[in-house]
């Protein structure tokens, strides 16, 4: 039940469905339904980013992004300024319900269109600083006397509350728009779509967007996880002086210094474990008998000269988990050879038997 209703495409027809009956009935322009509308857009746009972020190539991915965008782009300028011919067209060859139904599709490309302009946006800023991210290199492990360890930076935070963010940032913008809709219906009602469309994405999505992201930055700590036989470790790290001005850098010493909180659990402990390799979703989630930690990485601001991913578990981690009593519950792309090769982000989900696993 929570991954049903974790799932955008379940809210996006949901959205829709509420606004449906006063669509049917010729009042779609009113308060309830148009902010159901809104809201159902919104939704079919973040379903419309995970199939892109499906695409096994990220050239690929970012290539149909581009396009998908231009695309709302050539609609919106010569389509939009002639919505009202089309819908008096429309009227004179299909009944009233149907040509209702046909503005609500309309109606929610706006949003729709406002998150794929938005996450484009997202995705050329982030990689202003030192060209594409996709072309920086990931996290890698390193031998040690332990074992095998990586670092890599993320933010410390639940999936569930990770989502909460999401939706609260998204009635933010939701809520400002209908109240300055509202108060300023007079003026808005004279201003065409497109430029409607602009003012939305520009003068609302944008902040909001910026500030999340900035949020996440600001909550965003080194850490370093350590594989030993048969147990896993987590610890946070200390920036240097220097890094903590620019970027987050792990301080290196022999006495362990550098280490600020630590936890360690046994994998004959973990009842589930999630290593998600890269993009938005990239993160380590663990659920154990001595509690659980999950660290988002494709959130967080990423180490310098690194981008923002976790490198592939081994097939000697796999395989002593699933000597602990975890099996593979579900495994990506890249999981099913063991292997993550460039461009094909894997996760692995390791769940014991018994142990419930419900996860949005």
């Amino acid at each position: 039940m929570r991954r049903l209703f974790g799932s955008p495409l379940f809210w996006a027809i949901a959205c829709f469905g509420f606004a449906l009956p006063w669509v049917l009935a010729g009042n779609a322009a009113d308060f309830f339904p148009v902010v159901c509308l809104l809201v159902s857009g919104f939704f079919a746009g973040l379903v419309a980013m995970r199939l892109l972020a499906r695409i096994p190539s990220r050239r690929a991915g970012l290539a149909a992004h581009i396009g998908l965008a231009g695309a709302l782009a050539l609609y919106g300028v010569l389509f939009v300024p002639r919505i009202g011919e089309a819908m008096a067209w429309l009227r004179s060859v299909l009944p009233d319900p149907l040509v209702s139904l046909a503005w609500a599709l309309w109606f929610t490309s706006i949003t729709l269109t406002a998150v794929v302009w938005l996450t484009l946006l997202g995705r050329a800023v982030a990689a202003l600083p030192g060209g594409p991210a996709s072309d920086l290199p990931a996290p890698v492990w390193v031998g040690s006397e332990d074992g095998a360890q990586t670092e890599f930076t993320a933010v410390e935070m639940s999936r569930h509350a990770y989502l909460v963010a999401v939706a609260a940032c998204a009635a933010a913008v939701l809520g400002a728009a209908v109240a300055i809709f509202i108060a300023a219906e007079p003026v808005v009602s004279r201003l065409s779509p497109k430029l409607l469309l602009l003012a939305f994405g520009v003068l609302l999505m944008l902040p909001v967007y910026l500030a999340a992201r900035a949020y996440f930055r600001a909550r965003t700590r080194a850490w370093r996880v350590t594989f030993t036989a048969g147990r896993m470790r987590i610890a946070e790290l200390q920036p240097t002086r220097e890094g903590a001005a620019r970027d987050w850098l792990p301080v290196e010493t022999d006495q362990g210094a550098d280490r600020v909180a630590e936890w360690t659990a046994a994998f004959a402990d973990i009842d589930s474990l999630v290593w998600c390799e890269a993009g938005e979703a990239a993160r380590i989630e663990v659920r154990s008998r001595r509690g659980d930690r999950t660290l988002l990485v494709g959130v967080a601001k990423p180490l310098a000269g690194k981008r923002a991913a976790l490198p592939g578990l081994s097939r000697r981690v796999r395989a002593e988990l699933g000597d602990a009593g975890l099996g593979e519950a579900g495994v990506g792309q890249a999981g099913l050879r063991g292997r993550s090769a460039k461009g094909r982000p894997g996760q692995w989900r390791f769940v014991r038997a018994g142990a419930s696993d419900s996860r949005p």
